[in-house]
C-alpha cells in the first residue's frame, strides 16, 4: 500500500493486478467516459492504474479514482485491472468510496472535465506545432 499523494503521481511505480472480481465502484460514470475509454482501450491503450482502496477487514478494494477507466476495461473483458492500493483509510471511508461519495458527479464530469481535458490535449498540440492550426504549414 501508499500513500494517496505516490499513488496519484506515480500509479505506474506502484501498481498492482487485482482481480476485478473483487474491485466495486460507484456507479456515477457517464456513458461518453466509457465509450471514450473502451474504444482506446479496444485500439491497444493502456490506461493509467486505477487509484483504489482496500476494505480494512475484506478481500474487497473500492474505486477511488478511474471509475470510467475501471468499467471500460470490464467492457473489454479484463479479468484483471492495474491498480494502486492507497493505505490510511477507515472503514467509514471505504464504504463512502464504495458508494461514490468522493466521485465527481457525472455532470461535473461531462460539463467540466472532459472538456478541460480536451482543452489541453488542444493546448498541447497547439504548442508542439501552432502552424496547422493556424491554416499555415
Amino acid at each position: 500500500m501508499v500513500d494517496i499523494l505516490r499513488a496519484f503521481t506515480f500509479p505506474e511505480k506502484f501498481a498492482t493486478n487485482l482481480p476485478v472480481n473483487r474491485i466495486v465502484a460507484g456507479g456515477k460514470t457517464v456513458e461518453d467516459g466509457v465509450s471514450f475509454f473502451h474504444e482506446k482501450i479496444q485500439n491497444g491503450y493502456q490506461p493509467r492504474p486505477i487509484i483504489v482502496i482496500k476494505h480494512p477487514k475484506e478481500d474487497l478494494y473500492a474505486v477511488l479514482d478511474g471509475h470510467h477507466r475501471f468499467e471500460a476495461l470490464k467492457k473489454n473483458g479484463a479479468t484483471e485491472i492495474s491498480s494502486v492500493v492507497v493505505d490510511a483509510y477507515t472503514n467509514l471511508q471505504f464504504e463512502l468510496t464504495k458508494k461514490g461519495v468522493f466521485q465527481p458527479a457525472p455532470l461535473l464530469t461531462k460539463h467540466v472535465r472532459i472538456p478541460f481535458k480536451k482543452l489541453a490535449a488542444y493546448m498541447k498540440e497547439f504548442l508542439e506545432n501552432p502552424w496547422p492550426m493556424l491554416g499555415r504549414e
